[in-house]
């Protein structure tokens, strides 16, 4: 053998290079290889590619991880094989459909040899292969039968007609190859299958049923007939009356199965199967894709657990609406879940039916398609006259409205150099912007402003109009997740005014972002689309140019991209110009061959390969300055620029690059597909010394010295010029905030707070300490928007500089700010933190305006406060400062309560809100006087919404009392109102339907989400998490609940906390985890215990599900203990509250092996555990 062919690979956890032979990592010991102990193949997957076995899997009954062919759970004894079947399936009665070849091995005589007829095998078992994994079924080889366990359907009736369409599809797909075989050989293989009720409890390996199938009725003479008579499916009772009333079923005779009499019955499909002969061809030489790549599919389930196609990580808030058993009616726009190969069809599909919409691409980066191809996909549809493409980055978040400033440059062709900045029109803005404020924005200059914030608002209006004036056109951006802060706050804006514009959009980002979480109103628009990108099988990726690739198919490098691609098409086409430019391919229009093996280590990340590609671009230097000069540059390059640049052969290098992939032209503008990956890689690969060469060049030949810019800042600091750069970031800073960007101001000027840092001369810290100051002062005037995740932290750095200094006017100002933020998005721990900051600062005040020591401003956070108290769980706190602060108010002391500042219509509007948080609290802590609270609360304030009224309702639905006529006109001053309507609604008319209870509640999920009442937004989607749990979904069910669980602990909402604690418990007592159900329980009532100002309906709830824990673990004296107490707490407060206390309905199991650690670690927060108490069940 050469000795090119031996490769080496790296190891996909630690990297380690070894053998691509090596079944275990020999440094981390990952396992890398299973052999299956069925048919002896060596498989990358725990699925064994050839049979189909199940090589390993998790016992369902106590969670063990197993293999398979043990046939007995190591730990419990539970059955291993079933333990298959029954983590496979989502309903426990199913159709197993079987089929057999009973004259296959007679074929070998047609065929003409043993070979021709293992090829027929191969090619027969690829259709089955291919169409069971299309449908997310496991095709299973027993014996020589094939076995496809319709289980993933929810109900019996629906895998029934799932089994009857894919023995159509099979069917279809079968007689095919046998009328291709009939018009060659004369010859046809027969095929019977058999439709058979199955139950998780079965044999798996029960395929017999009692029935002796024999082909029947083959005498007819027509070529047709003969063909549709080669194959017979049969069935028995069971299934007959799942599908008879759509299909033709026949019966046969009754035959004794076991002890029972069952009728069988034949099922005609012939008039769903087509029957057509292709055509006679000169060349019939068909091309074969060869054995490995039938086989290279994306891992599916690992055995860490970690699944390619897995792209939602766990918790994504977005679960609930990627609809999968509940489809909500207030969501009309579409969710679309696709192979990477398929986007470009999406695409094309959706704007050709839907011409003016947004369509979001949302994928891991290794799944991006090729940038060129989306855009010539989007030219296809022919919708639109013209297209622009936008690349969002990094250093975007350094210049004012910087998507917009890109997007204005590319529509007008401006140019990038600084230097030809005189040669840009602004003429055409005259009608529409007679302040030059584009002009400003283009060239960076700082403007004089009486209000930057009206400023920021005529930009608005100004791109508004801006994109009226360009209809029909399609703005193509990638990597949406890296936008500006204040453009996707226009964005926002503009988007909600879509139905204005004769634009579309089409987006692509991260799969950790979702335009409709901050645009949740696009889930109502049929013109919004979300494409998820999931891996593709390397057969269907080579699939179109398999005679492109016909030479390499069985090449030794051609299945290590396979086995590297992970289903990424774009790892594809990088990896084979890296073959090419390396030499070892060689290609031209027609094919690719191999001319030139060397040992070449083709690497396994798309970061690296791109690296590969750059490092062999360096011998070229011009081409290489070339590209990295136009990088830095951005990410569209004008035609004035790039002769700027002084390249004496520019037009060949611009096509080498284009012909390698590393740039594109369009517009008379250079573009970069894949720009940020480029981008990476290329700064990572050259040297330091080389930048600095490059960045020498771009300021001579660019840049002017009194315009400032990122970039500019950026190759100051390559070039080690502090001072240079630092006032680069200051000039940036001046004009972002004289524009009105408050987000840009706020990056820029942290960038000169982090070179002051690092300024370390003793002489200077005097002067720096100094001028930092003032910069923390500029920034707590300017903080116009404060944002918890995005500014909390330099906004903190300000708060501490302004509390050294003592200036109490500035902190309590930036502190009213920083409040603010934190309550709109919902951070209420941090609410409180800084709410009692304020109050610390405020000499001895009265809330009573009688007294001499009143003060309005403390007033006014008492009222706040009485919100975040609220939040934060602190009922009974809520409650004693709700009520002092409500005996205060009345309508004549309203106005005198009222701080100056604030509008008596707001003022109003705070002192209802914060009633109607005393009334939940009320509702909650069990104190059942709300209608007393109302009373008493109307005849002081006449301004209370009559819709409050619903707060009495919730009282008597949460006691367990018959509700009826709870309807009602919602008030306009009422935030609660709606949503609370929508939630009793939903619980007094459950009739059983989970999918119709996670409907009604969605509507309390919308309106809680326009009020911005995030706790009660939060327990909506709680609801239809547990809805999803009662459904049997149980992957998503966790899912959302660790969203609520992780949201709600950092934000400080503990109430909700404990109540997402108790459906995340139940949740795992449903799947019989005992262990971890003990520990979320046991650690819950620790702390319940503990907090005496939160409700003692979640006591009820943990005791009583601690009881059914210990009947389960058959500690029925400790289970005693449990129930009474549970029991005591519904008597204590009149609550009607069934209690299961059957014994028969705790079928003791062993608990498998999860720890009280781990159970924390679901939960995403730690709490303690009490050693003493966890074993006792005394909690």
């Amino acid at each position: 053998m050469s000795a090119w062919y031996n490769f080496t690979m790296e190891c996909p956890k630690c990297g380690y290079e070894i053998d691509d032979k090596a079944m275990v990592c020999p440094n981390c010991k990952k396992v890398l290889k299973l052999a299956c102990p069925i048919c002896k193949t060596i498989n990358e997957t725990n699925t064994c590619k050839k049979c189909g076995y199940v090589i390993i899997n998790k016992c369902h009954n106590c969670g063990k991880i197993n293999q398979t062919f043990s046939k007995k759970c190591k730990k419990c004894g539970f059955d291993t094989e079933k333990s298959v079947i029954m983590n496979e399936s989502n309903t426990d009665d199913f159709v197993m459909l079987t089929i057999d070849f009973p004259n296959l091995n007679d074929m070998k005589n047609v065929l003409g040899s043993a070979k021709l007829l293992n090829k027929f095998k191969i090619n027969l078992d690829k259709i089955i292969l291919d169409y069971t994994k299309s449908i997310g079924l496991r095709r299973q080889i027993i014996g020589k039968t094939y076995v496809i366990r319709c289980d993933k359907d929810y109900t019996f009736s629906s895998s029934a007609s799932t089994a009857v369409k894919a023995a159509i599809e099979l069917l279809n797909l079968i007689t095919a190859m046998n009328c291709k075989l009939t018009r060659k050989k004369s010859a046809t293989v027969r095929c019977n299958m058999f439709l058979l009720k199955r139950n998780i409890d079965d044999d798996p390996y029960n395929l017999d049923s009692g029935y002796n199938i024999s082909l029947l009725n083959q005498l007819e003479k027509r070529k047709d007939d003969k063909i549709l008579n080669t194959f017979q499916v049969l069935t028995d009772d069971n299934v007959t009356d799942a599908i008879s009333g759509e299909y033709k079923v026949s019966p046969l005779n009754s035959v004794m199965v076991g002890d029972d009499m069952v009728m069988f019955y034949e099922v005609d499909l012939r008039e769903f199967v087509k029957v057509e002969y292709p055509e006679e061809e000169e060349d019939e030489r068909e091309i074969e894709i060869p054995n490995f790549v039938q086989n290279m599919l994306i891992e599916q389930d690992k055995i860490d657990g970690n699944a390619l196609n897995n792209l939602d990580p766990k918790g994504d808030p977005d679960s609930i609406y990627d609809i999968e058993t509940i489809n909500f009616d207030e969501i009309n726009c579409d969710f679309i879940r696709t192979e990477n190969v398929d986007v470009l069809f999406h695409i094309l599909n959706k704007f050709q039916n839907v011409p003016k919409g947004i369509v979001a691409i949302k994928t891991a980066e290794m799944y991006k398609p090729y940038t060129l191809k989306v855009m010539n996909a989007a030219a296809d549809t022919g919708q639109f006259s013209n297209i622009i493409s936008l690349t969002c980055y990094d250093e975007m978040k350094y210049t004012p409205y910087s998507f917009f400033r890109d997007l204005v440059s590319a529509i007008f062709e401006y140019t990038v150099s600084q230097k030809l900045f005189f040669q840009n029109d602004f003429s055409m803005f005259s009608s529409v912007d007679p302040d030059g404020l584009i002009k400003d924005l283009i060239t960076l200059q700082k403007r004089e402003t009486d209000s930057e914030e009206d400023t920021r608002h005529i930009y608005f209006e100004i791109f508004l109009t801006l994109l009226q004036i360009i209809p029909k056109t399609l703005i193509f951006v990638e990597d949406f997740e890296k936008i500006d802060s204040s453009s996707y706050d226009v964005l926002k804006f503009l988007f909600a005014a879509f139905e204005q514009l004769d634009i579309s959009f089409l987006i692509s980002y991260d799969k950790d972002f979702s335009l409709h979480r901050d645009c949740h109103f696009l889930l109502a628009k049929p013109y919004y689309t979300e494409i998820t990108l999931k891996p593709t099988s390397f057969e269907k990726l080579i699939e179109e140019n398999k005679i492109y690739y016909r030479n390499i198919l069985n090449n030794f490098y051609f299945q290590r991209v396979a086995k590297y691609a992970c289903g990424s098409s774009l790892f594809i086409d990088i990896a084979m110009q890296y073959l090419i430019e390396s030499g070892v391919f060689a290609a031209d229009d027609d094919s690719i061959e191999m001319v030139n093996p060397k040992t070449l280590i083709i690497p396994s990340s798309l970061d690296k390969l791109v690296a590969r590609r750059l490092n062999l671009l360096q011998d070229d230097a011009d081409a290489m300055k070339f590209l990295t000069s136009v990088i830095l540059l951005g990410t569209r390059i004008d035609s004035g620029t790039i002769d700027s640049l002084g390249y004496e052969h520019k037009d060949e290098i611009i096509e080498k690059l284009s012909n390698m992939g590393f740039m594109y032209q369009y517009n008379n503008c250079i573009y970069f597909p894949n720009y940020n990956l480029l981008r990476k890689n290329l700064l990572e690969t050259i040297s330091k010394i080389y930048l600095k060469e490059v960045a020498e060049d771009l300021f001579n030949k660019v840049f002017n010295d009194d315009m400032p810019s990122p970039v500019k800042a950026y190759l100051f600091a390559l070039l080690d010029d502090t001072e240079h750069e630092r006032t680069q970031w200051e000039m940036l800073a001046e004009i972002a905030l004289s524009l009105g960007d408050f987000s840009a101001y706020l990056n820029c000027t942290n960038k000169v707070l982090e070179l002051l840092d690092k300024n370390i001369d003793p002489e200077q810290a005097e002067s720096l300490q100094a001028y930092k100051q003032h910069l923390y002062e500029d920034i707590s005037n300017n903080l116009y928007d404060y944002v918890p995740e995005k500014t909390s932290e330099i906004a903190g750095i300000t708060l501490k500089n302004l509390e050294k200094a003592k200036d109490n006017d500035r902190i309590i100002m930036l502190c009213n700010k920083m409040i603010n933020g934190s309550l709109i998005a919902g951070n209420y721990n941090h609410a409180l933190e800084l709410t009692h900051k304020i109050l610390s600062l405020l000499p001895p005040s009265s809330l009573n305006p009688s007294d001499p020591n009143f003060n309005s401003y403390f007033f006014l956070m008492s009222v706040i406060h009485i919100q975040i108290l609220f939040n934060i769980g602190a009922l009974g706190d809520c409650l004693d400062i709700g009520y002092k602060v409500l005996n205060i108010i009345n309508n004549e002391t309203v106005e005198i309560l009222k701080p100056d500042y604030m509008a008596q219509e707001d003022f109003q509007a705070l002192i209802i809100d914060s009633a109607g948080f005393v009334a939940l609290a009320n509702v909650l802590l069990l104190c059942g006087n709300v209608d007393e609270f109302l009373k008493i609360l109307r005849g002081e304030i006449s301004f209370v919404p009559k819709s409050y009224d619903l707060f009495i309702t919730l009282q008597n639905l949460l006691h367990g009392n018959k509700v009826k006529d709870f309807a009602c006109e919602i008030s306009e001053n009422d935030r609660f109102g709606a949503v609370i309507l929508n939630i009793i609604n939903a619980f007094v008319n459950f009739s059983g339907d989970y999918k119709i209870f996670a409907e009604n509640i969605y509507k309390a999920k919308l309106c809680a989400k326009t009020y911005k009442l995030h706790q009660l937004e939060l327990f909506a989607d709680l609801m239809i998490g547990y809805s999803y749990m009662e459904l049997g979904s149980y992957k998503k069910a966790d899912s959302i609940i660790y969203q609520i669980i992780k949201t709600t602990n950092s934000n400080g909402m503990t109430t909700l906390l404990y109540v997402a604690w108790y459906v995340m418990s139940e949740l795992h007592l449903r799947q019989n985890k005992y262990e971890v159900a003990f520990g979320i329980v046991n650690n819950s009532l620790i702390q319940l215990e503990k907090n005496n100002t939160t409700s003692e309906y979640l006591l009820m709830l943990f005791k009583y599900n601690m009881y059914k824990i210990m009947m389960f673990k058959q500690q029925y004296e400790k289970a005693d203990i449990c129930i009474a107490h549970a029991k005591y707490i519904a008597q204590k407060y009149n609550i009607n509250f069934k209690f299961d206390t059957d014994k028969n309905h705790y079928i003791a199991i062993e608990d498998d092996e999860v720890s009280l650690e781990d159970a924390e670690s679901i939960l995403g927060v730690s709490a303690p555990v009490n050693e003493q108490n966890s074993e006792s069940g005394e909690v």
